[in-house]
C-alpha cells in the first residue's frame, strides 16, 4: 500500500519546492505535477508530489492518517478522523447518479 502524505508547498526552488506537513520540513521534486505556489497543498510520496490538493482534501488525508496512528498505538476511538464519512448519508459519486 502507497501512502502520501499532505504537504503545504512554502518555498519555491525551480522544479524542487520545500514544503512543511506532519512529519515536519522537506524538499519536494514537483516535475509530475507542474507548477505550483507558496500555500498550495501537495500529496507527497517519497519526497516526489503526485497531486494537487485543497486545504480540504489535506485536512481529510491528515485526519485518516491521524487515525491509522491511533490504531498502531492501541487505541478504537478514531470516529472523528472520518466525519466526512459518518456524518451524513452516504453519496454516489455524480457520474453515477442518474
Amino acid at each position: 500500500m502507497c501512502i502520501s502524505i499532505p504537504m503545504r508547498v512554502v518555498e519555491l526552488e525551480g522544479t524542487t519546492v520545500w514544503c512543511e506537513g506532519r512529519n515536519g520540513r522537506a524538499r519536494v521534486d514537483t516535475l509530475l505535477v507542474g507548477a505550483v505556489s507558496p500555500g498550495d497543498w501537495l500529496l507527497v510520496y517519497f519526497g516526489s508530489a503526485r497531486e494537487i490538493i485543497d486545504a480540504e482534501r489535506a485536512a481529510q488525508v491528515n485526519a485518516a492518517l491521524d487515525a491509522l496512528d491511533r490504531i498502531a498505538a492501541g487505541q478504537n476511538d478514531f470516529d472523528d478522523c472520518f466525519a466526512d464519512l459518518t456524518n451524513g448519508e452516504p453519496q454516489l459519486p455524480e457520474f453515477l447518479r442518474q
